[in-house]
């Protein structure tokens, strides 16, 4: 599992908030990293996305943002995203659907730094924690993995601890 915002992706017009669902772009040696995992791995997008409560963008354009980061990152399956602040509603966005995961037990959980993304995902794909690691860049990251019962790795080591094994001598 892999945060997007700051760890997979960042905005080419350098503003907070993707202005259109193009307006991104792969961080810098992030998708070294993510070829390292190609065999035997899923790989999915776990993502806040409070510029839907704070009216920066709306849920439809949100959710072609996910599909247009799905189009750049081949090696992502889905992408889970909560669009309110209180944790409520989780959507997982698919190439070509977005599907409503709002009502499940974990409504409320869903916002990071709680752990009802990573939970849902796990579930959705037979995994335990012990099987699972997540990629992250804040402190809210840590905390979810954490209360996921989940490996965490701080997504600037990540990148260059695989720059390191794929670059050759």
């Amino acid at each position: 599992m892999i945060d997007l915002d700051g760890t997979l992706r960042e905005s080419h017009s350098g503003q907070l908030y993707f202005q259109n669902p193009q307006d991104q772009q792969i961080i810098a040696g992030a998708d070294i990293a993510l070829n390292t995992y190609q065999e035997n791995w899923t790989i999915v997008g776990i993502t806040n996305q409070g510029g839907v409560a704070a009216g920066h963008k709306t849920i439809q354009t949100c959710i072609q943002e996910q599909q247009y980061t799905l189009q750049l990152v081949s090696l992502l399956k889905e992408i889970y995203f909560c669009p309110d602040f209180e944790g409520k509603k989780c959507f997982r966005v698919t190439r070509h659907n977005a599907h409503n995961h709002s009502q499940t037990k974990w409504s409320g959980q869903y916002r990071k730094p709680q752990a009802g993304m990573l939970k849902l995902a796990m579930v959705r794909y037979n995994h335990s924690p012990e099987d699972c690691v997540y990629v992250g860049d804040r402190p809210e990251d840590e905390e979810a993995a954490r209360r996921a019962g989940v490996a965490f790795e701080w997504a600037e080591d990540w990148i260059t601890r695989h720059q390191t094994i794929t670059t050759p001598i």
